[in-house]
């Protein structure tokens, strides 16, 4: 630790144009009037813009991030991290290391070859990385983390001593020191077989080759070319197994880029738990090491898949705030594959009890194939114009087949509750859990309407700090006595809550 203000390394100039580069991305909008004027400008006007901008452009970039870098100062002393930047407007940070959420390393492609990383810290409150350190040697950014995290460790076991709370809650002794697990290539292969992420760039690169001419020049020739084959009778067999190629072989290519990018992003997995600190490290080209406390744990996510169920693996997500949105799930503490071994073991650490789960009332399936049924049943009668002949037929299968599908999400709807946890189970083919700390309530309310207090059931939304989830159709005696169990947990927890 200094009292000094420091720079960090030359290197991150590299980490400084890249940011810049994405501000000015971020600009681009700003530059719709230029474009109108390169545009209607003539040429000349119109070569003298594009040469200013070739050249003025870099250069602006590249001077902007000397300068971010040259104004970028940090200290770190025994309790908070103070950061100063800004060229012409300059601000200062302080952050107490109390307040820190999450801890991360990583060590980018680009940093890789020079030893360098960045240090990322999130603290509690924030949507995202409040700081971040770039351009500082692995060893420097490890022993940073270290004091932060070893300072919350310290201050949390005084806190522990000040106010006595059972030993599941506050105190997590020896037994979960020393444990490692370990994620082999062939696991990392069966992740990507499980979340193809490829498959959903097919509606974004779709629409750009709708605006061209693949569309008409190649695709649409050689449909009209089967479909006259099939309708002579000619090679129809030939052309058909020509065509299932092709449609096999780019899907045999979607799921090798899914697997390549498991393997690139997860690559040596390892999560090693050491008292109250849980740490993974991963990446092949990029290393991402993350670490959090358990006494930070708000909510954890158990998610399985059509194809992971057929696997037999599960995923697991653990969050420390209640915004599992999109655009942060790649900052949230993330095993990705776990097969039965290894999902026990992680939940001896993290002291889940097996759940003893209790299905909802039945009355809770009528209103879903209701709703069902009459839209599939109104969209087949607006696509026949109100054939009653199609409808009727109709109905003898979406009938039986909604209540199939209805029938297989209730049988798989749960909720399992006792001193330490909630947990709510959810699915139809694959499955997901979310288990909730039961001393960390915010808000218990009762709800009943009219529907549910015919069938003598009720509801309870449950608001914690790892978000909101409602546990509903069970009688409405249990829901009065676990809305009252509840709010004694969290009354007489007297431990940390992040």
């Amino acid at each position: 630790m200094t009292n000094t203000y420091e720079r960090v390394s030359l290197w991150a100039l590299i980490y400084f144009i890249g940011r810049t580069l994405i501000l000015f991305l971020r600009q681009a909008v700003n530059l719709i009037p230029l474009a109108v004027v390169i545009v209607t400008g003539g040429d000349q006007l119109r070569l003298v813009i594009l040469w200013l901008l070739a050249t003025g452009l870099p250069t602006l970039i590249v001077v902007h991030a000397v300068a971010s870098w040259w104004c970028f100062r940090y200290r770190a002393d025994a309790h908070t991290l103070h950061v100063r930047e800004g060229i012409l407007k300059r601000t200062q940070l302080t952050l107490d290391y109390d307040r820190i959420q999450l801890a991360d390393i990583r060590q980018p492609w680009y940093f890789r070859p020079f030893g360098q990383s960045i240090l990322g810290v999130e603290s509690a409150g924030s949507d995202g990385k409040e700081v971040e350190l770039a351009g500082l040697s692995y060893d420097r950014a490890e022993s940073l983390r270290q004091a932060m995290m070893q300072h919350k460790e310290n201050a949390q076991g005084l806190a522990a001593i000040d106010s006595p709370a059972d030993d599941f809650r506050v105190d997590i002794d020896s037994s979960v020191a020393g444990f490692r697990l370990t994620l082999p290539l062939s696991e990392l292969v069966r992740y990507g077989l499980m979340h193809n992420p490829v498959l959903l760039a097919l509606p974004v690169v779709a629409y750009p080759l709708s605006q061209l001419d693949f569309i008409d020049d190649w695709v649409i020739p050689r449909v009209e070319g089967l479909v006259t084959l099939i309708e002579r009778g000619g090679g129809v067999l030939q052309t058909t197994l020509l065509w299932g190629g092709g449609v096999l072989a780019v899907l045999a290519l979607l799921v090798v880029a899914s697997v390549l990018l498991s393997i690139v992003r997860y690559y040596g997995f390892t999560l090693t738990v050491t008292g109250q600190r849980y740490q993974t490290r991963a990446g092949l080209l990029s290393i991402v090491t993350r670490s959090f406390q358990y006494v930070r744990l708000q909510r954890l996510v158990w998610s399985q898949g059509i194809i992971a169920r057929a696997m037999g693996r599960r995923s697991l997500r653990i969050d420390q705030t209640g915004r599992p949105d999109t655009m942060q799930q790649a900052k949230k503490f993330f095993v990705p594959i776990l097969n039965a071994e290894r999902e026990a073991g992680i939940k001896q650490q993290l002291r889940l009890t097996d759940a003893n789960w209790q299905s909802v009332h039945p009355a809770s399936m009528i209103l879903p194939w209701l709703m069902t049924t009459s839209a599939l049943t109104l969209l087949v009668a607006l696509l026949t114009s109100w054939s009653l002949e199609w409808v009727l037929g109709s109905l003898l299968l979406i009938c039986p087949g909604v209540a199939l599908l209805v029938w297989a999400s209730w049988r798989l709807r749960a909720v399992y509750v006792d001193d330490n946890w909630i947990a709510l189970r959810r699915g139809m083919i694959g499955q997901q859990q979310s288990w909730i700390p039961a001393y960390k309530m915010q808000t218990l309310r009762i709800r009943q309407g009219p529907w549910l207090r015919l069938w003598g059931t009720s509801a309870l939304q449950v608001l914690s700090a790892g978000g909101r989830e409602t546990i509903a159709w069970l009688p409405v005696a249990q829901i009065e006595a676990l809305q009252s169990r509840l709010t004694k947990c969290t009354a007489v927890y007297q431990g940390r809550w992040m």
